[in-house]
């Protein structure tokens, strides 16, 4: 039961009924999950490994310090509205703590991979067939709220697909879902999601082609790294050919970097230097001449917890990334490079995405040791 809450908290993260900034229908289904492993699991957690434990502190530092930064900022801005980003945090991180102990669970692992790539070809179909929403022009949001939620969205996801799938025909699965993914997010015409899914299909290469070229010879690797040389730009050629590529190029070139630095709060940070150290807080954005928060992850959490925070978190995210092999770390970076230009942080995926890198992560390092002591051996 639990792994198919886990799988439907995936598939389900993807319509959106209430305004964004409001809890979705997935949200409390995934509440639920919270609840039965409370009960199951009395609590008491077992890491697969220290490097998971340690990296679980990180996070837990990290929150602690968002919940005593909006406390003080709530009693001297006497605004309650503070606590409600400490809420998403608190949810998001025990979310990363259980889901991190259910894949340790065969089927769990295998549920939320398969409800990965269900998720990503099922919103391919919703497109092809009609279904859906374009709230902004001709850019394509599915059931979302807007574009840049789904982009997020199918960049996420696919990274979850990555890092969990495994077995025969794995690397084919991870390219085919990469090419559908790139076409999605050339439907919403996201300016930063073109960049991060350009990863999504490089890793995803990457895969394929080790996965052609383990145990075969000299030949055959070549053979491989041509097919993936030749793949690589035939799809991008493809999808170019594409009439949505079109308005998705023509609205990049036409960006002014200068004013979305301004509109999504980067320059906050130029502007407001006395938060730079400790933070403002995580609310009341109207004290910065804006009732919008800040339009990125890495900028945000800068800026609302200041260095002591964002040094917690970042090293938080650094002990993920370079705990992957190449691939994985290359698949890392799409969601990351995509969170300077949106804040994704209190989106589910995002954090189901963080724990399936941190298994993956896990299961790489312990299988190097294993061919370390085998080589050791003799």
């Amino acid at each position: 039961m639990l792994a198919y809450l886990w799988a439907l908290g995936v598939f389900l993260s993807q319509f959106y009924v209430l305004p964004s900034g409001l809890p979705q229908p997935a949200h409390l289904l995934i509440l639920l999950n919270f609840l039965l492993m409370a009960y199951f699991y009395s609590l008491n957690f077992h890491y697969q490994s220290y490097y998971e434990r340690r990296t679980v502190l990180f996070l837990m530092a990290f929150c602690a310090y968002v919940v005593i930064a909006n406390l003080v900022w709530m009693l001297m801005e006497q605004n309650p509205v503070f606590m409600k980003a400490t809420i998403y945090w608190l949810y998001s991180v025990i979310l990363f703590i259980f889901l991190l102990q259910a894949l340790g669970d065969d089927h769990v692992r295998k549920s939320v991979a398969a409800a990965a790539f269900l998720s990503i070809a099922v919103l391919f179909l919703f497109w092809a067939l009609g279904l859906g929403r374009y709230e902004v022009g001709s850019r394509y949001n599915g059931f979302f709220n807007d574009p840049n939620q789904m982009s997020f969205y199918v960049i996420c996801v696919f990274s979850i697909f990555f890092y969990l799938v495994r077995g025969k025909g794995a690397g084919y699965l991870v390219f085919s879902l990469a090419v559908v993914s790139v076409i999605l997010v050339f439907l919403t015409q996201s300016r930063s999601a073109l960049l991060g899914v350009f990863f999504s299909l490089v890793a995803a290469y990457l895969r394929l082609n080790g996965e052609i070229a383990i145990g075969h010879g000299d030949r055959d690797k070549l053979v491989a790294i041509v097919i993936g040389l030749m793949a690589v730009p035939l799809v991008i050629y493809m999808i170019f050919s594409l009439d949505m590529a079109g308005a998705a190029l023509s609205r990049l070139q036409s960006t002014d970097y200068g004013a979305q630095a301004d509109i999504r709060g980067y320059s906050r940070l130029l502007h407001y230097p006395e938060y730079i150290f400790l933070g403002s807080g995580q609310g009341v954005d109207e004290r910065f001449g804006t009732r919008h928060e800040i339009h990125s992850t890495w900028f945000g959490v800068m800026f609302y917890y200041g260095l002591a925070g964002f040094i917690l978190f970042i090293t938080f995210i650094a002990r993920i990334f370079f705990r992957l092999d190449v691939a994985g770390k290359v698949a890392f970076l799409a969601p990351v490079l995509y969170g300077i230009a949106t804040y994704g942080a209190r989106t589910p995926v995002f954090w189901f995405f963080l724990a399936s890198a941190v298994f993956a992560a896990s299961a790489y390092e312990t299988s190097s040791r294993s061919r370390s002591s085998r080589v050791g051996i003799r």
